[in-house]
């Protein structure tokens, strides 16, 4: 340990011959002695070694020694600034900061860290102020600009700012992200659609142009016009997967299902077009298909060929889809799949024990709730499950305790709560135990009546 500090100590000099080069010949030249020279060096070189440490009270007290000695030196109160604000004392670190611009309002440094300052604590207009006269030194700092206009609501001071910088600097897909920021908070589409158009006319030959307009058509309802910037996409680029994203919907809408399919395969199936995407698409194609069940074997056709990060997802979907046409076989199978891809989803967990009853699959509920327990031992669905397999398969006595178990878990769940008091009043009932089930009887009779 003593190593390690000793080397933090070293470096802490090496350090301090950089900053005490800060601080200007002249200034100490009027210290009045050479002592006073040399215990102002030292008290600096103290208040480095300090701070590298991480010990911001020691290097405060070397530092107010040295203002003492020497009050017109900059570079100390730049370093005051520095140690309060490393000790989160930030009216001090302003002060100080403020008072080390006032000493050298020519040093970048000083006004970059005071810009710092007020960005940390949030205080947006103060930094708008102390950004500006540091621009002059890097345009680096135009973006944050934009930004703190942004943060403060001066969204036309934003956007001007945004413009210049393009002007300047060339289009860039970041400040593209920010601009569109500007346009969801003011809710101004038309403007955006402004923007999108003269995008796309300077750089046709970028696919993004074309999907940003479309989507910006689509978000107002102006699906003609959506559909028209979607074709023109298709004979600009006639071997882009992204303008199927697109073109599918809108045959759909249309109801061209022929080509909507077409799209919608080329989409599933594509090397470019994200997870996510497909995922929508898949959904859309299998509410359609709700609608429509003679594609029932598009949609499977659709679902197969699928690629593997998709795969698990299209499952669970799938198995919804089967779910609610209540051809449970299928459903478990597809369950079990997306269960594979995801054993911790815990919604594919109930529906499929919930399904191993429905298709009097009591066994493998039993086993399956049963493991499921050891993991979610939380979770009553599985006990009612459980107790209900049990009793299927005559093991009342187990069915009774999984069943008294899970119904300490039910909160604020009177529907829950009334089909356990229901089971409980079955399972006491084969057991023989007469009064336990009219009791549970009674009680799920007074839920019923509940509002």
């Amino acid at each position: 340990m003593n190593r390690i500090k000793d080397k933090l100590v070293a470096y802490a000099l090496i350090i301090s011959f950089g900053a005490f080069s800060q601080i200007k010949t002249d200034s100490i030249s009027t210290i009045s002695t050479e002592s006073s020279r040399v215990e102002f060096q030292g008290h600096f070189y103290e208040a480095l070694k300090h701070k590298a440490l991480e010990n911001y009270t020691k290097a405060i007290e070397e530092l107010l020694l040295c203002v003492d000695i020497n009050p017109k030196e900059s570079a100390i109160f730049f370093e005051l600034g520095t140690n309060y604000f490393n000790s989160s004392q930030f009216k001090q670190a302003e002060q100080n900061f403020k008072r080390a611009i006032s000493l050298n309002p020519t040093n970048f440094w000083y006004k970059e860290r005071l810009y710092h300052l007020y960005v940390h604590q949030a205080r947006h207009e103060d930094a708008i102020a102390a950004i500006k006269p540091i621009l002059s030194r890097s345009s680096d700092y135009s973006q944050d600009l934009v930004k703190l206009y942004i943060n403060v609501g001066d969204f036309k001071q934003a956007l001007n700012l945004l413009d210049s910088l393009d002007n300047r600097l060339g289009i860039s897909l970041v400040r593209d992200k920010i601009r569109a920021e500007v346009y969801n908070l003011t809710g101004d589409e038309d403007k955006r659609i402004i923007h999108l158009n003269s995008r796309l006319l300077e750089s046709p030959q970028t696919p993004q142009n074309f999907l940003n307009l479309i989507v910006a058509y689509s978000n107002i309802n102006k699906k003609e016009k959506a559909f028209e910037t979607a074709q023109a996409f298709l004979l600009k680029h006639p071997k882009s997967h992204l303008v199927h994203v697109a073109l599918y919907k809108f045959y759909l809408d249309s109801e061209d299902f022929d080509k909507a399919i077409v799209s919608i395969k080329i989409v599933t199936t594509s090397n470019v077009v994200k997870s996510v995407i497909k995922l929508k698409v898949l959904n859309d194609f299998m509410q359609f298909v709700s609608r429509f069940p003679q594609y029932q074997s598009e949609l499977i056709d659709v679902l197969n060929a699928v690629d593997q990060k998709t795969i698990s997802r299209s499952d669970l979907l799938l198995a919804n889809y089967y779910y609610n046409r209540k051809d449970y076989a299928k459903a478990v199978s597809c369950y079990e799949k997306a269960l594979e891809f995801d054993p911790n989803n815990f919604n594919i967990i109930r529906n499929l024990a919930l399904l191993y009853l429905e298709t009097n699959e009591f066994d493998t509920a039993s086993k399956f709730t049963n493991k499921q327990i050891d993991v979610y031992p939380s979770q009553p669905i599985l006990y009612l499950v459980n107790g209900k397999a049990k009793r299927q398969l005559n093991k009342l006595e187990k069915a009774t305790d999984y069943l008294m178990m899970g119904l300490d878990y039910v909160i604020d769940n009177s529907e829950l709560q009334r089909d356990f008091y229901r089971e409980l009043s079955i399972t006491f009932r084969l057991r023989g135990n007469i009064k336990e089930s009219e009791a549970f009887t009674i009680k799920a009779v007074k839920l019923e009546k509940t509002p």
